[in-house]
């Protein structure tokens, strides 16, 4: 069955002649006459009473008009469908993100994101680790992932690279502060809570430790980032992290970001990850565009950063 004979049998039932499916369709009766009789043919069935002027239909003719316009409506809920995919109007996104990019930030790009499109359902989940956000993403269960350093994955692309280098994040008015820049023997003296172990983080920090022949000794050491920040509240306490992460304190001067002159914490970034091969959707496309702008946005909280991207 082809969609034109379909058609033509279609507007003459519903019309109740060839003669008025001809007008409306702008052809000629026999056009018309001949699409049905080959529908007939392909089918091996009768589908209207012939010798009449009006169009009566047998029974198959009715189990096909009722066919045609279950198909036709179908069709238009499909086209509808993707027109709100085109528009932004519906869609799903699932985002997985590293325990590090929690944030007032973050939750604002999402939140805003959400309100300019309230038909598109999102799922965010937080993991602690880049290689798990890899993960997520290499067996499809994340559209994208937000992970710092994750990693060479051959399955997984960086559609987003961001640099952000780890740095030394203190309150104001921290000894400190007076330093434009610091080694990591610097923080020997003070109260340090780092990331523990299982986090990417913490690993570049022990290898920047080996560099330079230091042993840092945290007197807390936690898995969340959020805890890390309010030990900052203390003016005695310093950790090191990647600005996106404190990217609010830092714009509103709460906290201030000093460089730390090791080249490990200097070559690090953020990478926004999907699926090598996946072709993603108009929802989460239009998220990735947002948030490689919110990644771009908070270069500008690291003098460091900006310095090199002008």
């Amino acid at each position: 069955m082809s969609d034109l004979n379909l058609r033509y049998f279609y507007e003459s039932a519903k019309l109740g002649s060839m003669r008025a499916a001809a007008d409306k369709l702008g052809i000629a009766v026999s056009s018309i006459s001949r699409q049905i009789a080959q529908l007939e043919a392909d089918l091996g069935v009768a589908l209207i009473e012939h010798g009449r002027r009006s169009i009566k239909l047998t029974e198959a003719g009715e189990l096909l008009l009722d066919y045609y316009g279950e198909q036709t409506a179908q069709r238009e809920v499909l086209d509808q469908r993707l027109a709100d995919l085109k528009g932004l109007r519906s869609g799903r996104i699932d985002l997985v993100i590293g325990e590090g990019f929690i944030s007032q930030a973050l939750s604002g790009v999402l939140g805003r994101f959400m309100s300019n499109h309230p038909g598109i359902l999102m799922d965010v989940r937080m993991v602690a680790s880049s290689n798990e956000v890899a993960r997520m993403v290499v067996e499809d269960e994340a559209h994208l992932g937000l992970a710092f350093e994750s990693g060479s994955d051959p399955r997984s692309r960086a559609r987003v690279s961001i640099k952000q280098p780890l740095r030394a994040i203190v309150r104001p008015g921290h000894p400190l502060t007076r330093h434009p820049c610091i080694k990591l023997a610097d923080l020997l003296p003070y109260n340090v809570c780092l990331p523990e172990s299982s986090l990417r983080t913490r690993q570049l920090i022990k290898l920047a430790e080996e560099r330079e022949r230091v042993s840092i000794q945290p007197c807390l050491t936690s898995n969340s980032v959020s805890l890390l920040r309010d030990m900052l509240v203390s003016d005695g306490f310093v950790t090191l992290l990647p600005v996106l992460a404190v990217a609010n304190e830092v714009a509103s001067g709460q906290l201030i970001a000093i460089p730390v002159d090791n080249p490990i914490l200097e070559c690090t970034a953020v990478n926004l990850l999907s699926r090598l091969g996946r072709q993603l959707a108009p929802a989460p496309t239009r998220l990735l565009s947002v948030l490689e702008a919110h990644l771009n946005n908070n270069a500008r909280f690291d003098p460091a950063i900006s310095e090199a991207a002008e």
